[in-house]
């Protein structure tokens, strides 16, 4: 394939995403498996199920605006801070869906907190084979990550992962490139100081992510084991207090589909409107 002339225009839905698997509370996606009333990958699937369900979630009335909630760095193993088993918990009791970009060694080393996440029905992408910035590397030192990345992933879900996000959102032409080629948009958003060593409480984590939602957004938070449990903290008062002002929380997938938007592969994207 010519690496300068073709762009690929991928849709993203939740039939071509990874939001599939045995999603719960009520979320029967048809398109995985399943016969459900909803389908889950068009915008009329999830206005259906937003109707139907919207009092169930906690909302005084039912919500106009749409917000995609991500997580960054897992899977994680068991630690004082959870990891990714205690996040699941966490989503679960909350009735949210999320983005996980996951850590190619990550997924390798930490298979079966990978395979939860699956089949919780929270959506995978691709953030890379390990932690290191992408954005002054070669084309093939980029290839490779990304290759590595979407094998360990492809194993879990069995097809590839189709969103990136660059580690510590660092870009280049050589990763826009090769995204591009690879069909997956670059996927960033509103980025929250939530990792080690930034000095942030729960309150702090909170805060920042209300200080500006905006509809179309992206939320971009850390797993357990690099926020050290914080941010899995403040997830109850952060889904309670968008809930208030009128956000659906979703994948970065369902977001676009009810967004009715083509995301362009080596495209970056900061929200989805």
């Amino acid at each position: 394939m010519n690496r300068t002339g073709k762009i690929f225009l991928i849709g993203i839905t939740a039939a071509l995403l990874l939001t599939a698997g045995c999603a719960s509370n009520g979320e029967v996606n048809g398109d995985n498996g399943g016969n459900g009333v909803y389908d889950l990958s068009t915008k009329n699937g999830i206005e259906s199920f937003i109707d139907a369900n919207w009092q169930e979630y906690g909302y005084s009335e039912r919500p106009s605006k749409y917000i995609a909630l991500s997580f960054d760095d897992g899977p994680c193993p068991p630690a004082d801070s959870g990891g990714t088993a205690a996040m699941l918990q966490t989503l679960e009791s909350l009735k949210v869906k999320a983005t996980f970009f996951v850590i190619g060694r990550n997924v390798r080393n930490n298979k079966e907190a990978a395979e939860a996440l699956f089949a919780a029905g929270h959506e995978l992408g691709n953030h890379s084979d390990w932690y290191s910035s992408l954005g002054d590397s070669t084309v093939e030192a980029v290839s490779e990550s990304l290759d590595a990345c979407s094998a360990a992933i492809r194993e879990i879900t069995g097809e590839n992962p189709r969103i990136f996000r660059a580690p510590n959102l660092s870009h280049g032409p050589n990763l826009s490139l090769v995204c591009g080629e690879k069909g997956m948009p670059l996927i960033d958003g509103s980025g929250h100081y939530d990792w080690d060593g930034t000095g942030h409480t729960p309150a702090s984590i909170r805060d920042s992510v209300l200080a500006g939602p905006q509809d179309g957004g992206i939320i971009v938070l850390h797993e357990n084991n690099t926020s050290k449990g914080n941010t899995m903290a403040a997830l109850p008062e952060i889904v309670s207090a968008l809930r208030e002002r009128g956000f659906w929380i979703m994948t970065v997938g369902r977001l676009a589909a009810v967004k009715e938007k083509t995301l362009v592969a080596g495209k970056r994207y900061g929200s989805i409107n």
